[in-house]
């Protein structure tokens, strides 16, 4: 006869697979939602100057400032626990293509429950836009885009690209900025 333990164990063992099953089964369910939505990002105004950065010498650091509008509250599901979302500027130089130039400049953490409208009027930066190859002056197509992870409570990460975009144009001189000696 089998042991009190290695029935245990048996039960366990097979309560674990059952859950394992269920998850999975639960995480298809939303596997192929699209969680893409409209975004509007506009009055879009830059300036570019030079700044000094420990490590990186002089480099050309720009402030992006505009209006964000998007709703994301639909994108919550029983799966859905929480949503990262950032904005990103995306700009080419004559090395590099614009898909290997982004940079972060605001983002949120939207847990469940919580508001999901964004609106936010002549947001500010959280981080700086800094190049060090000075690619910014005068750059015409610095392309602003929202985009968000979600996280779910069982299944894989979703990246997702909102939908719409803004180009800015980059000032032709530099502009002092509020404190170019940040470190």
């Amino acid at each position: 006869m089998h042991s009190l333990l290695s029935r245990l164990n048996a039960i366990v063992a097979f309560s674990f697979t059952v859950l394992a099953g269920l998850t999975f089964l639960c995480f298809l369910t939303t596997f192929a939602k699209n969680y893409a939505t409209d975004v509007r990002v506009r009055d879009l105004t830059g300036r570019v100057n030079i700044a000094y950065v420990n490590g990186l010498g002089e480099v050309e650091e720009a402030i992006i400032t505009g209006d964000i509008e998007v709703d994301l509250s639909h994108l919550f599901d029983w799966n859905a626990k929480q949503l990262f979302v950032y904005l990103i500027a995306e700009y080419s130089t004559p090395a590099k293509p614009a898909s290997q130039n982004q940079v972060v400049l605001w983002d949120r953490i939207i847990k469940r429950g919580e508001n999901a409208k964004i609106s936010q009027r002549k947001f500010s930066q959280e981080y700086r836009f800094l190049d060090d190859q000075k690619a910014l002056k005068a750059n015409s197509n610095v392309t602003l885009f929202l985009q968000w992870n979600v996280i779910p409570n069982a299944g894989a990460l979703t990246n997702v690209r909102g939908i719409g975009s803004q180009s800015v144009g980059m000032p032709d001189s530099y502009t002092p900025l509020r404190s170019s000696k940040r470190a």
